[in-house]
């Protein structure tokens, strides 16, 4: 029964967007059936190529690679080895500590002492507080940014965590998992 339902719910989602033959002027094609009722995996957003070139030595398998420093930037590395996503971020130049970690929790939505922010993924125990990806922390009440997002690749963190724009915060936290390796780099 179900197979039937999404047969038909397909079947009619198609004819829904193939244009009759009189609005396109020519014979509407049929609607194929074996391959409407598959669902399709999602495909990543990949890049023709990586707006910064992957550091070597950055490790091998999915993961994230975080270069810190004078300029910092993101990665994200497919296990093939394809970049899938780069951004600039902006953190610290002296913290986390280079090495290799993991993903240990997500949260949607976050906070610190007066800032809120989103698309939290954790990657290292800070001195503090823990540290991970997220975007540009606002001041509660204003909302206003602590930096301007053209600051992005400038390390001009405060406490650790490393600062993206929303729409690459939110790509990375739906991209990662628990358990995600992540290397970190200095330079």
């Amino acid at each position: 029964m179900r197979r039937t339902v999404t047969a038909v719910v397909a079947l009619v989602a198609a004819a829904l967007l193939v244009p009759s033959a009189a609005q396109a002027g020519t014979r509407a094609p049929a609607a194929p059936v074996a391959a409407s009722v598959r669902k399709a995996a999602p495909v990543p957003h990949v890049s023709a190529a990586p707006r910064v070139p992957l550091p070597r030595h950055s490790g091998s398998g999915r993961r994230v690679v975080y270069v810190m420093g004078k300029h910092e930037h993101v990665w994200l590395v497919e296990a093939d080895g394809r970049v899938v996503r780069d951004m600039p971020g902006s953190g610290r130049a002296d913290w986390p500590r280079a090495g290799t970690y993991h993903v240990f929790s997500q949260s949607r939505y976050s906070s610190a002492p007066g800032l809120t922010f989103a698309f939290m993924t954790r990657f290292a125990h800070g001195r503090k507080a823990d540290i991970g990806f997220h975007t540009i922390p606002r001041y509660n009440g204003s909302g206003r940014l602590t930096h301007p997002v053209s600051q992005l690749g400038l390390p001009v963190g405060h406490g650790g965590c490393v600062h993206l724009t929303d729409k690459d915060a939110a790509y990375l936290f739906h991209w990662a998992h628990v358990g995600t390796t992540v290397v970190v780099i200095h330079t």
